[in-house]
C-alpha cells in the first residue's frame, strides 16, 4: 500500500521506477509501517532513495533522497485534519 501511495504522490520522472529495498523497517515509530525504496533509472542505475511510512491510510509521509543521501523533499499527508 505504501508503494501505491508513493507512485501517486511522489513526483518522479517516467524514466525511473521504485524498487523496494531490503532494509529493516524502522522500529522507532510506534504503530507505523515503514518501507524503503531505491529510485532506479531505465538503465538500472540507482538515482535516489525514498523512505516512507504509514500510520494508517489517512496519515502518511515520505522523505526523498538523492543518490548521495541529501534530502530532496519531505512530505507528510494528514487527512485527519480534513474530517
Amino acid at each position: 500500500m505504501i508503494q501505491e501511495f508513493l507512485q501517486s504522490n511522489l513526483p518522479l520522472d517516467s524514466s525511473v521506477s521504485l524498487k523496494r529495498s531490503d532494509t529493516e523497517p524502522a522500529k522507532d515509530i510506534a504503530n507505523a509501517r515503514s518501507e524503503a525504496f531505491e529510485i532506479v533509472s531505465d538503465s538500472g542505475e540507482t538515482v535516489g532513495f525514498v523512505k516512507a511510512w504509514e500510520d494508517d491510510p489517512s496519515f502518511r509521509g515520505y522523505v526523498h533522497f538523492d543518490s548521495d543521501g541529501n534530502v530532496i523533499d519531505w512530505k507528510v499527508f494528514n487527512d485527519r485534519l480534513h474530517s
